[in-house]
């Protein structure tokens, strides 16, 4: 393998900007990349046929998936005649990857309470993915919109959470006859990762700060060893630019990110957001990696 290319894409329930609803669309911006992270995904949902976008996506790319929520409704049927048809409304993130994903959970963000504010329940859903050569962890996030003291109590249980995994995150602690006769592997958690998604800040906010790290007077920003890298900076891009969200007037506008544990940096080969994708309000952002070894 000469390389990988992955992908992160808030897909706006598949609405482009157009206004037309088209999951196809979605799927063919984002089918060179290997691995795809997908936020702002929907099942179950009236408007859309009670679509399951997660696995309409995989299958038109035939890739592995795995999906998980962060809101979860009831949206069952009753007929005249008294039979249920059993359907739950979701909301949430995807994974999408060329090669079988191993294990994958789901944690829930804080959410304070905003009575008076449109807000939801936000999640990031992890995959461990073994890619030709190399083995890591993958997060698809989507943070709160609101603001930033939203989102900060989020940010801190995500890193907690990634720093964590290596020592907790294993399906299953030790052995038992019951596991071995399941006909499957116990997954170890590598300690390599990535977070992909919608983190609904710019390196402007303080917040980045939390995952990348401050800036400090000469020698720029300096992530500490259990922070992460941003792919986009690695890659030789100016942290201040870019523009992933469409619906803005700004002239720097990223809030679409791919970061990366350290070691992963030294494999980065570029980076870059093609404002020519019309199925979302969001652009895809793409990171190319060289193969490990």
């Amino acid at each position: 393998m000469s390389g990988f290319l992955c992908a992160s894409y808030n897909i706006h329930y598949g609405i482009g900007l157009d206004g037309r609803y088209d999951v196809a669309r979605i799927a063919d911006a984002v089918a060179a990349a290997d691995i795809v992270c997908l936020q702002e995904v929907i099942q179950g949902w009236p408007p859309t046929g009670h679509a399951d976008q997660a696995a309409e996506i995989a299958g038109r790319l035939s890739r592995y998936y795995v999906f998980g929520t962060g809101v979860d409704v009831d949206g069952s049927s009753c007929d005249a005649a008294g039979r249920i048809t059993n359907r739950r409304q979701t909301f949430g993130n995807a994974v999408l990857s060329r090669w079988p994903i191993r294990s994958t959970r789901t944690l829930l963000l804080p959410k304070p309470a905003l009575p008076d504010t449109f807000d939801l329940q936000r999640s990031v859903t992890e995959a461990v993915i073994d890619a030709p050569g190399l083995s890591f962890r993958v997060y698809s996030v989507h943070l709160s919109h609101v603001s930033a003291g939203q989102r900060r109590p989020q940010i801190e249980a995500l890193m907690a959470w990634i720093n964590a995994a290596p020592a907790e995150g294993r399906p299953w602690d030790h052995e038992h006859e019951i596991m071995r006769g399941m006909g499957v592997e116990n997954v170890e958690m590598p300690r390599a990762a990535m977070l992909m998604g919608d983190l609904n800040l710019t390196p402007a906010e303080p917040n980045y700060a939390l995952l990348c790290g401050e800036i400090a007077d000469r020698a720029g920003r300096q992530a500490r060893h259990d922070q992460l890298r941003d792919a986009w900076v690695v890659a030789g891009n100016d942290e201040a630019v870019g523009v992933s969200f469409a619906d803005t007037k700004d002239a720097a506008h990223r809030i679409d990110h791919c970061l990366i544990t350290r070691d992963l940096a030294p494999l980065v080969r570029r980076a870059w957001i093609d404002q020519t994708a019309r199925g979302s309000d969001h652009y895809p952002l793409f990171v190319e990696f060289a193969a490990a070894g």
